[in-house]
This record gives C-alpha cells, sequence and structure tokens, in this order.
C-alpha cells in the first residue's frame, strides 16, 4: 500500500490518490509513473515523486512555449487577460505600483502596461530566456520603465526588502518546492508587500471540458490548486488573503477557469476559510477513466484496421499513447522539431510524407479542425479521419 506523505501545501497528512502513467519524446523526463497524492484537509493534488532539478531539464531541453502561439502578446485573447489582471490591481489599489513578474515569459503583460501608461517600474524575470523579449540597452538601461532579468522563483535576483508587489501567473502549479517559493517572496518584499498568484482553477476543471483528461495532461502542471491549499500555504509563510477571484479567462484557443489570490506579508496572518470541495480528486479519478475508455476505443479501431496513424503530438497524447499495447501505429506531427524526435525507437513522421491510409487519429483538442482540414487536403479520406475528444 502506497504511503501517506505530507501536504506541501497545509502540512496535513495526504493520501496516495493514484498512478498515471506519462511519457515523452527521447528521453524526456515524463517518461515515468507519477504518484498523485490529494489532501483531504486543503483539496490540493499534486505529484510526489518528482522534484525542481528533474523539472529545472524539462524546461531547458523539452519546453517548447517559446514557439508556442497560445504565448502570443498580440493576441487579443491575451490582450484582454491583461486588462482583467490591469483592473484586478486596479481594484485593489494597486494601480502604478511597481511590478515584479517572476515567470513573465515574452513579458507581454508589463509590455502592455507600459504601453497602457502605468507609471511604474515593471521588471520581469523569468528562467527561460528563449522566451524573453531579445535584451536591449534601451530595455535595461536604468530609466527605461520595463527591465527583464534572468532568474526564477527558487532564487530571485533581488536584495531583501526591495520589492512592492511580486506577480506569478501560472507559476506555482509548474514549481514542487513550493516553501522555498514563498520563502523567497517573503525575502524580498518590503513590509506590507504584495504578491498576486494566479493558477488554474482546479476546483472547476469540470465547469470547462476541454477534452478527455485535458488538465491532467499538462504533465508539467505537478500541482492542482484549491483555493484553501493556496491560502493555507501563503498564511504558513507570512502572508494575509486580501482579495480572492475566481473567473473564466481567454487564451487564443479556448477559456479556462482562474484562480486569483491577493496576499499581504504581514507580521500575523489571519486564517482565510474556503469552502472545501472533492472536485480536484473527483476530476482526476474520472479523467483516468476516460482515458481508459478512450484507449479501448483506438484499441478497436485499431483491430477493424491494418495500421493506426496518429497526427499530432500534443502533450495529451503522452498519458494515452502508454495504454497503446500491442496495436500498430505511427506518429506524425506538422513540427519540424518533434520530426528530429522519436518516441520509444519510433520516428515521427512528416505528415505531408505519408500515404493515407485506413484510419487517421487526430490527437490535439484544441487544433482539430485545422489539421483535419490539412489531413484532407493531402488525400486523407473524410470517412478515414477521427477526433480525439
Amino acid at each position: 500500500m502506497m504511503k501517506d506523505s505530507t501536504c506541501p501545501a497545509c502540512l496535513a497528512s495526504a493520501q496516495h490518490l493514484t498512478d498515471w502513467d506519462y511519457s515523452g519524446l527521447d528521453d524526456s523526463i515524463f517518461n515515468y509513473t507519477a504518484k498523485w497524492h490529494s489532501c483531504k484537509h486543503c483539496g490540493l493534488v499534486y505529484v510526489s515523486n518528482i522534484n525542481d532539478q528533474i523539472l529545472a531539464r524539462f524546461y531547458a531541453n523539452e519546453c517548447s512555449y517559446f514557439e508556442n502561439d497560445h504565448f502570443d502578446i498580440t493576441s487579443p485573447e491575451n490582450v484582454a487577460k491583461y486588462q482583467h489582471y490591469h483592473d484586478f490591481l486596479s481594484k485593489a489599489g494597486l494601480e502604478n505600483t511597481p511590478i515584479t513578474d517572476i515567470g513573465c515569459g515574452r513579458g507581454g503583460f508589463l509590455q502592455w502596461l507600459n504601453k497602457q501608461g502605468w507609471q511604474a517600474k515593471c521588471i520581469g524575470v523569468d528562467v527561460d530566456i528563449k522566451s524573453m523579449p531579445v535584451s536591449s540597452q534601451q530595455q535595461n538601461s536604468d530609466d527605461s520603465q520595463v527591465n527583464f532579468l534572468k532568474g526564477g522563483a527558487l532564487a530571485l535576483p533581488f536584495d531583501a526588502n526591495s520589492q512592492q508587489l511580486l506577480t506569478y501567473f501560472h507559476v506555482l502549479e509548474h514549481i514542487r518546492d513550493v516553501d522555498s517559493v514563498l520563502n523567497n517572496a517573503q525575502k524580498v518584499l518590503k513590509d506590507q508587500g504584495y504578491v498576486l498568484i494566479e493558477v488554474p482553477d482546479a476546483e472547476n476543471y469540470m465547469q470547462q471540458p476541454v477534452g478527455t483528461a485535458f488538465w491532467m495532461g499538462i504533465r508539467e502542471h505537478i500541482y492542482h490548486y484549491s483555493a484553501q491549499s493556496l491560502s493555507d500555504a501563503l498564511r504558513r509563510h507570512g502572508f494575509e488573503i486580501v482579495a480572492c477571484q475566481r473567473a473564466m479567462l481567454p487564451t487564443p484557443e479556448f477559456e479556462y477557469p482562474s484562480l486569483m489570490i491577493l496576499a499581504k506579508k504581514v507580521e500575523n496572518p489571519s486564517p482565510t476559510a474556503f469552502e472545501l470541495t472533492d472536485n480536484i480528486a473527483n476530476y482526476v479519478t474520472a479523467s483516468k477513466l476516460a482515458l481508459e475508455e478512450q484507449a479501448e476505443k483506438l484499441i478497436n479501431l485499431a483491430l477493424q484496421h491494418s495500421q493506426l496513424t496518429i497526427w499530432g503530438l500534443s502533450t495529451q497524447i503522452f498519458s494515452l499513447l502508454p495504454k497503446l499495447k500491442g496495436i500498430d501505429y505511427r506518429l506524425c506531427d506538422a513540427s519540424k522539431q518533434k520530426q528530429q524526435s522519436h518516441y520509444q525507437q519510433q520516428s515521427i513522421l512528416d505528415p505531408t510524407v505519408i500515404q493515407p491510409g485506413s484510419a487517421l487519429i487526430i490527437a490535439p483538442y484544441l487544433h482539430a479542425e485545422k489539421i483535419k482540414n490539412a489531413a484532407l487536403s493531402l488525400g486523407w479520406a473524410p470517412q478515414s479521419v477521427y477526433k480525439l475528444h
């Protein structure tokens, strides 16, 4: 029987929830079985058998955020999201406060704030230098309103008591050592300084289904927070909750459930109580069952055809492939980077060189129609094309 572990958020005892077989290209760090645990005290669900040293290899060697249209800082959807962040800060009385955005990526929010006339210094920090804007002398001069620095949430490049407002948009779900993240934040913030944290609102995953096991398929999301778990973690590190907001926010491909919590650095933070549910653990259990049913359908389809072709190595397919035992399939993807890789010694093919066959499986949920149109233009028969849901 799997041993319990200590919940990283509230320090109560957390129970083993399930094992989840992931996979990846070549020697991916995700060629492993994740041990998922859940905490009944605060609702957190998390992977217990991975660490930040291993995850760092993913961001250095496998991560392709820098080329993903999902992070296009000029897209209308992302601009609308920036406006939402701005309005949240303004409502909290923090307009024109110096901002340090940890995990800034392409720096879209800070650059947008600057264009809107934000009257304060903005600093972006990220470990992924491929994503950050190309540094220029003007960008990083002393009088520039927006600067970018290499660094990470586990080792902030700032002096103690030097920052006024730290923002973490979609960062904490990626980092195992949440204690170090919040310790670093507490150290560099001035007294009465603020942290604004946004994570996917895991308690509302079921309200916005994207596809089978979509949220569990994002392998680098090793934490799925409830409002209570995030609140408990913040309070343990000297932060008092100031505001909490749940909303559906846009991306270029879909809307997602957002959980944002603003907290202040204080001497004796008061506790905050949120309604506790089993939504996250139930979502994981339901996702695993749905994934097994999806695999069974593909295995049955393979029995009806001589070969399956799977188009699109989206992150979710790497939860499904380990379950496709004993059937013949070939993999293809339009990404030139992925075509240079292998999946368990199997080559990733260019879709344009494949002779259309008897059954084509379109794997990505978010780009299925685009891929179907491309497949039809290459000669695949409409009746031979199947989309995963």
